[in-house]
């Protein structure tokens, strides 16, 4: 690619790493939502609670800033996942074990990443927004 001219980090990782931003946000929504549902399920029709009940206890612990920490959260680690596979894909060593030990890599290395970053998003946001009913 570049010796036509074109830079594969606009060709090949901007796109890749917008579109696991994208992803990973659509994916946090979407598991926001079935958690919501399924814990509704669980609790009116396996433990036989009331709708009213879980409304008033959901509203009481749940907050608004909750969503926006864990979709912000979302588009962080997509971006996280996203520069490193395109880094280690990039650069990985000759043959296909090269290749299998870059993939492995990626993975070891974005789960770590995420980790740290998670314990540091947390600990701000605890410390921005305090907790309901404190």
């Amino acid at each position: 690619m570049e010796v036509m001219g074109v830079s594969p980090i606009q060709r090949l990782i901007v796109p890749r790493v917008l579109a696991a931003m994208f992803v990973a946000v659509l994916l946090n929504g979407l598991v926001s939502v079935v958690g919501v549902l399924g814990g509704y399920f669980f609790f009116v029709y396996l433990q036989h609670g009331t709708p009213g009940s879980f409304l008033a206890s959901f509203s009481a612990l749940a907050q608004t800033p909750d969503l926006f920490i864990s979709e912000i959260k979302a588009l962080i680690f997509g971006f996280i996942a996203g520069v490193v596979a395109a880094h280690r894909g990039l650069n990985p060593k000759p043959g296909p074990k090269g290749v299998g030990d870059a993939v492995n890599q990626s993975v070891v290395i974005t789960f770590l990443l995420t980790f740290f970053v998670n314990l540091v998003l947390t600990a701000i946001y605890l410390q921005i927004v305090p907790p309901k009913g404190s």
